[in-house]
Formats: C-alpha cells, sequence, structure tokens
C-alpha cells in the first residue's frame, strides 16, 4: 500500500484576488475580473454542525471527457462554450498564444492547473483571452476577457497573466525558470499537426483506397497505432491526457521528468529527510501532470513506485513518436494502414504456418514458458520476419555467441521500437529498475519477456520480439549491479545468471544463430541456491550489437480465478 499524507491540518491558504482592466482606456472604470487562483478551503455545515472543507474546484467533479476541436496548431479549450467553433488559438510564426501551466504541492494536497489562451473570431480580428483553473482532472473555474479589435491589449493581458503566475516572462519562456511557490511551464510540441484531432485514431476519408498490405500485417498496423488504447494505457497510470495531450509533451519536457525522477532516487537512497523527497515528488508531478481526482498525490517512497514512473515515461517517449507518424498529414488518398506501415520503415513480412521457420519460433514460445508464470498461456496468432531500415549495416556481426532472444513491451511502445529501434535510457533516467545499469535487456524463457507486455484479461492480445542479439564475450553476474554497463575489458554483454534455464542439449539454429529451446531445467547456479535471479537475462549496452528478426502476436489466455 503507498503511503500518502494526510490533509487534515492542511493550513488555511490565502485568498488571492486579482484585477484585470478589460475595456475603457485611462480613467475609465472598466470591467473587473476577480479569480480565486488558490485552492482556498470553502465551509459546508455538515449534519450535526461538523464542517467539512474543499477547494473550490474540487467541488465540480465533472469530466472532461470531449472531442477537441483543432484549427491551427493548438484547440479551443472545450471549456469556452462562447468561443468552442467560433474562434482558434492566435499564432504568430512558431509563437502559439496557448499555455498550459502546472503546480504540485504534496504538503497541502495542492494538484493544480492554469490554462491560458489568446483567441482570435474565425470571421473578424477580434480576440478575448481565455483563463481557467482549479485541481487537475476538474474543470475548476474560468475567465473570458473581451479585448475587441485590440491586439496589442489581448497580448498584454495574456502576457500579464503568463507571468503573474510564473514570474517569467512570456517572451523569455525558451529558458524558463521555476520559481518556488509559483506555477511551471508545461512545454508543449504543436509541431506535430494543424488540423487533426489527438484523439481520433484514423481518419476516414470518403474516397479511401483499400489497404494494399496483407490481412494480418492490417490487423498488426491496427494493433499497434490505436492511439485510443495509447490514451487508455497512460490513464491507468494516472497521467493526465487532458492537460498534456498524448504526443504534445516535448521531449525536453519528458527528460525534464527523468530529471525529477533522479532527484527522487537520490532522496530514496541517501534516505533525505521528508521535506526533500516531497520538493522532488512536488517537482515531477509538477513537470508531468498526473490526475488522482480528489486524493492527495501520493509520494514515491519505494523503488517499486519509482519503476511505475519510469515506464510512464518510456511510454509517453514512444507514444510521441506513434501520434506523430499517426497524425503525418497526407495528401494522397492511401490508405492510412498503409501510409503507418510505410513510416515505420521497416519491412513486415508474414511467415506461413507450415514452415520450418514458423515451427521452430512456435516450438521457443511454448518450450521456454516458466513454470512459474502459470496464469496464462500463450496462442501464436500470427509471426512477421522483421527487417527495419539500416540495421544489418550498423549491426556487430563480427561477434560471437548470437543467440535468438526474447523482448517483451506494451503495445503503446511499439511504432518507436519498430521505428527507431531498441533504444538506451537516456542519461536524465534513473538508474533504479535496470537491474545490470541502462542497457537493452532481452531473456531466453519466453514468458519471461511476456510479463512486460502487460496484457489483460480485456486486453489479451501483447506483441513479443525476437532479435539476433551478438553476446560476444558475456560478463557473467549472481547479482544486480546497477553500474554493470562499465562492461571489463574484453567483454561485450552481461548474463545475469538465472536458477532455470533453457537445456543446452536442445538448443537449435535459424540461419546461423542460436536458438534455445527448452523446457527449462535447473542450473549449476540454482542448485547452489541462494541467489536472485530466477531466470537468465541478457543485457547489452549498444543497440548495434541487435538486429531485429522476428515479431509475433500472441493472445494470452488467462486462467479463471475459480
Amino acid at each position: 500500500m503507498r503511503r500518502t499524507r494526510s490533509s487534515r491540518n492542511k493550513p488555511e491558504v490565502k485568498e488571492e484576488v486579482e484585477t484585470v482592466c478589460v475595456d475603457g482606456g485611462e480613467g475609465s472604470s472598466g470591467l473587473r475580473v476577480e479569480e480565486e487562483e488558490a485552492e482556498k478551503p470553502v465551509t459546508k455545515k455538515r449534519r450535526g454542525g461538523v464542517k467539512k472543507c474543499e477547494a473550490p474546484e474540487e467541488l465540480d467533479s465533472k469530466e472532461v471527457v470531449k472531442m477537441m476541436v483543432m484549427k491551427g496548431k493548438a484547440p479551443v479549450d472545450v471549456e469556452c462554450k462562447a468561443k468552442l467553433g467560433k474562434a482558434h488559438v492566435y499564432c504568430e510564426g512558431n509563437d502559439v498564444y496557448d499555455v498550459m501551466l502546472n503546480q504540485t504541492n504534496l504538503q497541502f494536497n495542492n494538484n493544480k492547473y492554469y490554462l491560458i489562451q489568446l483567441l482570435q473570431d474565425d470571421q473578424a480580428k477580434v480576440y478575448s483571452v481565455w483563463m481557467r483553473w482549479g485541481r487537475v482532472g476538474k474543470v475548476g473555474q474560468n475567465s473570458l476577457v473581451p479585448c475587441g479589435a485590440d491586439l496589442a491589449k489581448a497580448k498584454d493581458v495574456f502576457k500579464k497573466k503568463f507571468f503573474d503566475k510564473t514570474k517569467n516572462e512570456w517572451t523569455q519562456r525558451a529558458n524558463f525558470e521555476k520559481v518556488p511557490g509559483k506555477y511551471d511551464l508545461v512545454f508543449m510540441d504543436y509541431r506535430s499537426n494543424d488540423q487533426e484531432d489527438s484523439r481520433a485514431v484514423m481518419s476516414t476519408p470518403s474516397k479511401m483506397k483499400a489497404s494494399q498490405l496483407d490481412v494480418r500485417l492490417q490487423s498488426l498496423m491496427e494493433l499497434i497505432c490505436d492511439i485510443k488504447a495509447m490514451e487508455e494505457c497512460v490513464l491507468e497510470m494516472k497521467f493526465d491526457t487532458k492537460k498534456a495531450p498524448l504526443g504534445k509533451l516535448t521531449v525536453e519536457q519528458i527528460r525534464a521528468g527523468y530529471s525529477s525522477l533522479k532527484r527522487i532516487e537520490q532522496c530514496l537512497k541517501k534516505k533525505s529527510n521528508n521535506k526533500e523527497l516531497l520538493d522532488a515528488c512536488n517537482q515531477f508531478y509538477t513537470r508531468i501532470p498526473h490526475d488522482f481526482g480528489l486524493r492527495p498525490p501520493p509520494v514515491i517512497r519505494t523503488d517499486e513506485e519509482l519503476k511505475e514512473k519510469i515506464a510512464l515515461l518510456e511510454a509517453l517517449s514512444d507514444i510521441q513518436i506513434a501520434v506523430k507518424m499517426v497524425q503525418s498529414s497526407s495528401v494522397s488518398d492511401e490508405n492510412p494502414l498503409d501510409k503507418h506501415y510505410r513510416s515505420l520503415k521497416c519491412l513486415l513480412q508474414p511467415l506461413e504456418p507450415h514452415t520450418q521457420e514458423y515451427q521452430v519460433i512456435v516450438k521457443y514460445l511454448q518450450s521456454t514458458h516458466a513454470i512459474t508464470h502459470d496464469d496464462y498461456t500463450m496462442t501464436v496468432l500470427d509471426i512477421f520476419r522483421v527487417e527495419r531500415s539500416g540495421e544489418n549495416d550498423h549491426f556487430q556481426s563480427h561477434l560471437d555467441n548470437r543467440m535468438l532472444l526474447w523482448h517483451g513491451s506494451r503495445l503503446s511502445n511499439w511504432v518507436g521500437i519498430l521505428s527507431q529501434g531498441l533504444r538506451v535510457a537516456p542519461p536524465e533516467a534513473p538508474v533504479t529498475g535496470y537491474m545490470f545499469g541502462k542497457g537493452i535487456y532481452f531473456a531466453d524463457m519466453s514468458s519471461k519477456s511476456a510479463n512486460y507486455c502487460f496484457c489483460t484479461g480485456k486486453n489479451n492480445v501483447g506483441l513479443l520480439l525476437l532479435s539476433e542479439v551478438a553476446l560476444g564475450n558475456c560478463h557473467e553476474l549472481l547479482d544486480a549491479d546497477y553500474d554493470a554497463d562499465k562492461l571489463p575489458s574484453g567483454k561485450h554483454s552481461i548474463k545475469g545468471l538465472g536458477q532455470t534455464a533453457p537445456d543446452p542439449k536442445n538448443a537449435t539454429t535459424l540461419d546461423g544463430v542460436t536458438v534455445p529451446l527448452g523446457p527449462g531445467v535447473r542450473t549449476i547456479v540454482g542448485r547452489s541456491g541462494g541467489y536472485t535471479l530466477l531466470y537468465n537475462e541478457f543485457v547489452v549496452y549498444n543497440p548495434a550489437q541487435i538486429r531485429m528478426k522476428y515479431l509475433l502476436r500472441i493472445q494470452f489466455n488467462y486462467s479463471a480465478l475459480w
């Protein structure tokens, strides 16, 4: 169970009232817009005279689950009823007058946002500034400031509000620096599309051509390009897709999230005081918006919780690649599935079930299903031969000890994997979660990798990759070593020794590559006892030691609980 800090003793937050003149010049009384920006407790009487405090934005429990209307580079906020469908976000070149601010303070159970947009009417040069603020996941409160035809005034209102909330100048936002007690800027990528809805999976033109792909390949592309499924994936991880739509977070923002996790990792290792850990968690949740409803954002206190957040950022990185590919504009009437497949730059050729190649792979899958992973069985739906563009040219074929090994991942990650290859975690990422340092991990037991597909009884189709891995001279380890990427001289990879492994006498070859067929048997390590790994792990730190060979579409058949 995660431990969270109680908010029962939350101190009263002083109400902040702000005035913005939006009509009339000097000497005019003008119109005053008042905002209660802080999460100020509101007193409600309960039966028996007991009082309960709730933040204003928490009183509105409506969920924002609506389609965004895209015009230009950013959508008008769906809650701006007066302008929705009638105006667009104002842009000047690459300057998009749309900003999402975020602030988390675990100590006071604050998890809030502030949205500012400069809007221009579609039919006239009439401007207004829309602002909405509240608790993450809630509609909150809002203000629409009309500015008539005065663009300079609208810009001034927008920039002043941005400065008030961040203490940063709008014109210097590229060098944004977070100020304690103020909002942080969530950097968005506006380059991906000008017209398409970020929640749409695919457009369907009236004269769209039929797909030229094999029906098996069509099924695969539908599986990995399903943006709605990707959104569901990160929603389960509590990521707030309303404040940071999929594919819109910049690479820099994701890196900033990694940096915050690294700071949390250091706090956990040093057993730092609670304030230092709270500050680090505040920074992470501020940079990577999360929706926990009315519950306080949980303090990240364990390695397991840290690993969950690392997995979220990995998913967001790959989803960013997928969203850009799915939403890439095209003037042709080419079928979307064909277009997405072409964008992968990865040849995927379905194998026929009667071939020896297919049968060896199925045998490898079934014979290396570990006995401890008995809550599901696996059925092969399709197998594809894989040839990623450029991978053969860079592959270190001079290294010996080449094995066909398993790698599993969430569906949300496969567009990134197939288009850009398997990659080592970035320098900003914490080392926690990587047992043998930041590398690319493989297994010789299929179910060990299959567990990383994170399939469920409801979503029971996943993908497993078989890669030719040039292991060379393995450095064998028995225990976790976060610095294992610093290989000894003459060593090319890590082999974490497991207690069970495929019987070497059953090994076969495919195209000169060793295939370690099962079943699994107890190893010498297993007979010695006292070791941490149940099954072997193979780790390389150079992507050039990997050549993708086969992709399996798998159905997971979960056992009934009764």
